[in-house]
């Protein structure tokens, strides 16, 4: 049997400055005992001095290199002020078990400290190690996005008779790469159209046990159209019970059969459902007018064909967000997650419910983003979050929100109202010498005594940006 060679160890950095303290505490005690030999003769060894310095060693090696470091940091500064008070002429103390107190003292809490903050570093390396998974898995599924890209290209050669132009394809692909499931309902809805070339589309999801319509194409004031449909009514319906294409001809055939009576409008001409990763449909993409001779099964199969790739597009969305959910941070924009935010609102509520303390939340509502194109979209959102950082204080939270009206907000710990108005006035003023679109609305909401839950807080500083 063979092996492959093993790649070499890396050298852990992190490791190497755990250790640094075994040059660091030798050289902190021997300039704290030339400190005490120069500026402090009558004090040997610091014997006499209360609070001791030996305490600032103990605290400073304890609380950055953990329990090995306390506890040798705490040994020393017992064997220093023992030695201190053997030059001071005390010795007959050491048959005194009472003066074993302040040593041991310094052994125990070195120990003591150091054990503290190995269990916190540990937290925050697991932590580290989580965000470092979930980065991985967010590089594999967009690995996966672009494989099935180029899988898709392949197929698309198979197609491009169907339709209008590669131009309507390409672009088409790329907008359903998307990873925000809003934006993908929109490209769903404009890419299905132009492959189709219908005149009227639609995409209908389910809502409180039927299909709401979601968004159209073509339609217009005159038309009819419905704009909810019950569950297996109609070709949509039919479409999502049976989780399947469904045309007119489906329909016809089934209405013959049972003796049903038809309508005057049918809800479509043909719709195919988009289903979910656990087959369930999340959508139903609906024509209700397209020229004559191109309704024939050749649409209905590129139809088909379209709501597969639909689907495959929407389970990566889904994918998506469920990392974002469980990550603490936004790295679109830099700051906390919607997640972490929610969390986060309910404990300091909880907190200052329980020992009365100051608590605010500042809600941002954006300008009218509709008038930004795409890109500029984003990058304006990039810096209006970073102007919201720079303008709270250390100890705030900026994060996204789960609310569509505002998508961002800071959680201004301990703060009164007031102070929350201070922090507003600098989100305000830096937004304005920043130059970004006019329109930004804050509101504040602050914590008073008579509120049961957070959501009343929230509603506070929604209806200021109303």
């Amino acid at each position: 049997m063979t092996t492959g060679a093993q790649p070499p160890a890396k050298a852990d950095p992190a490791r190497r400055g755990r250790l640094s303290w075994l040059y660091e505490a030798p050289v902190f005690y021997a300039a704290l005992v030339a400190l005490q030999h120069l500026a402090f003769s009558d004090y040997p060894y610091w014997h006499g001095v209360q609070p001791s310095p030996y305490w600032a060693g103990i605290l400073l090696f304890g609380l950055r290199y953990g329990m090995l470091s306390g506890l040798v940091s705490g040994a020393a500064s017992a064997a220093l002020s023992a030695w201190g008070v053997h030059l001071a002429g005390e010795g007959y103390v050491f048959g005194d078990a009472d003066y074993y107190v302040a040593p041991g003292l310094f052994v125990i809490i070195g120990a003591a400290v150091g054990g503290a903050a190995d269990g916190y570093m540990l937290r925050i390396a697991d932590q580290a190690n989580r965000l470092d998974d979930a980065k991985d898995r967010a590089r594999g599924l967009q690995e996966q996005v672009l494989s099935q890209q180029k899988a898709m290209r392949a197929v698309e050669q198979q197609v491009v008779s169907q339709m209008s132009s590669v131009v309507t394809l390409y672009h088409g692909s790329r907008r359903l790469g998307t990873l925000q499931r809003a934006d993908l309902y929109e490209a769903v809805l404009d890419f299905f159209t132009r492959a189709l070339q219908a005149a009227k589309t639609a995409l209908y999801v389910p809502e409180d046990g039927r299909w709401v319509l979601k968004g159209s194409r073509g339609w217009t004031d005159k038309d009819t159209y419905p704009k909810t449909i019950e569950l297996g009514q109609g070709i949509v319906g039919r479409a999502g019970s049976e989780k399947r294409p469904a045309s007119l001809r489906d329909w016809l055939v089934g209405s013959f059969e049972t003796g049903a009576e038809l309508p005057d409008k049918t809800d479509a001409i043909m719709a195919a459902p988009l289903l979910g990763p656990d087959g369930e449909p999340a959508a139903v993409f609906a024509v209700q007018a397209m020229p004559f001779l191109r309704f024939n099964s050749a649409s209905l199969n590129l139809l088909t064909l379209l709501a597969d790739w639909g689907s495959e597009a929407y389970a990566k969305c889904l994918s998506i967000e469920e990392l974002k959910s469980r990550s603490l941070l936004d790295e679109e924009y830099g700051v906390h997650s919607a997640g972490y935010f929610t969390s986060r609102v309910l404990q300091e509520f909880q907190r200052s419910r329980r020992y009365a303390l100051p608590f605010s939340v500042i809600l941002a509502r954006p300008a009218d983003l509709e008038t930004l194109p795409a890109d500029r979209r984003v990058h304006y959102l990039q810096a209006l979050c970073r102007i919201l950082r720079e303008s709270v204080r250390e100890v705030d939270v900026v994060a996204r929100t789960p609310f569509d009206d505002a998508p961002f907000g800071a959680i201004v710990i301990t703060a009164t109202r007031e102070v929350a108005q201070e922090v507003r006035l600098r989100m305000a003023g830096a937004c304005a010498r920043a130059g970004l679109p006019e329109g930004l609305r804050l509101g504040v909401g602050a914590f008073a005594h008579t509120m049961k839950e957070p959501e009343e807080l929230i509603a506070q500083a929604r209806d200021e940006i109303r």
